[in-house]
């Protein structure tokens, strides 16, 4: 009897252990800390747009940190790209952006542009970091993620922010897209949602086209914003509704700064870069003349040099004091979603 109750007693125990053990593992997996895990992936590094239009890149290795869906999917998940901007990656990044796509049903999948490259900020000084490079390594973990059975090649989509926001803008680009993936070029994005991009200098077109694949796009952008201005996005996003009906939309929120879904608070960066005094400029894809925008003028490289070194103006604005218009914006990402299918 006594040998039967302390088995009775140790059986107990045992259950109790293996109850506690599957009680941490899913709390470990609800958390975002623990969810995300992080993987390296093979890209390729171009020194400009120039080389990213028509040449090979040389291979490098890059970091990103993917995270599973929090609600039930049926049959193979849909994937968000996240891209950082100047500043890294940052906590919004994996602790806000990433668990808000997870709850709508996709993997997120945050990629690192910066510290395999051993850089960790390019607020400073842009050129740390070739402005090819986000859109590239966009281009791969796009690539890589398609290559898993568990994600659907079809629904990848991408999200940036500043330089990322560049990310989510060029890979539209069909003629970077066919370079950069080569054998791989059928793959695109599903969907491409720029924030706060700098719009600029990202104006390609290729015998009278905006040479884009056609995908939806949603541009997030701020009024106050003194780093990458909507100004040139709003030109850039006209001309591409004209040629994409009913693909590209916008938003431009009241008051809001650069970075206006990292709500830590408003703060001014003395040493940020920006081009907003600068004039808009075009790129002819096949002859890579640069030119002005509405002007027409050409740009000799020597010319584009000195203009930039003549316009680049240095303090920024950046942030927000409280969650208002990042949940603005996740509330209209919500909507693009639905509107385009890729969530019920």
């Amino acid at each position: 009897m006594k040998h039967t109750a302390v088995s009775r007693h140790a059986t107990v125990f045992l259950r109790l252990i293996l109850c506690l053990l599957l009680f941490v593992a899913a709390s470990a997996w609800r958390s975002p800390a623990y969810a995300q895990q992080k993987i390296t992936f093979p890209s390729a590094e171009y020194a400009n747009k120039f080389e990213m239009a028509r040449k090979p890149g040389k291979p490098i290795e890059i970091v990103g940190y993917l995270s599973l869906p929090t609600i039930p999917v049926s049959g193979k998940i849909p994937v968000v790209i996240i891209a950082h901007g100047s500043a890294g990656i940052e906590a919004k990044d994996t602790a806000f952006w990433a668990p808000y796509f997870n709850k709508l049903g996709f993997a997120s999948f945050v990629v690192d542009s910066f510290t395999p490259r051993g850089v960790k900020s390019t607020v400073d000084d842009q050129a740390l970091v070739s402005n090819a490079a986000d859109t590239a390594d966009a281009f791969f973990a796009l690539k890589f993620i398609a290559a898993d059975p568990r994600f659907d090649a079809n629904r990848v989509g991408i999200i940036g922010f500043s330089r990322g926001g560049l990310a989510a803008n060029e890979t539209s680009t069909k003629t970077f897209r066919d370079n950069v993936l080569r054998a791989d070029k059928n793959l695109q994005f599903a969907f491409h949602i720029p924030v706060y991009a700098g719009c600029q200098n990202s104006r390609y077109r290729k015998n009278g086209s905006f040479d884009r694949t056609g995908a939806p796009m949603l541009f997030l952008m701020g009024s106050k914003d003194d780093y990458t201005p909507a100004g040139f996005c709003l030109d850039q996003i006209k001309g591409m509704q004209q040629e994409y009906p009913d693909v590209i939309d916008y938003r431009v929120y009241e008051g809001a700064n650069h970075s206006f879904d990292n709500n830590q608070g408003a703060h001014y960066l003395p040493t940020g870069t920006s081009t907003r005094d600068c004039p808009m400029v075009e790129t002819d894809i096949p002859s890579w003349a640069r030119s002005i925008v509405p002007t027409g003028q050409r740009l000799s490289l020597a010319e584009e040099n000195q203009m930039y070194k003549d316009c680049v103006k240095r303090g920024v604005t950046v942030g927000s004091y409280d969650s208002k218009y990042r949940n603005m914006a996740a509330k209209d990402i919500e909507d693009f979603l639905r509107k385009i299918k890729m969530i019920d």
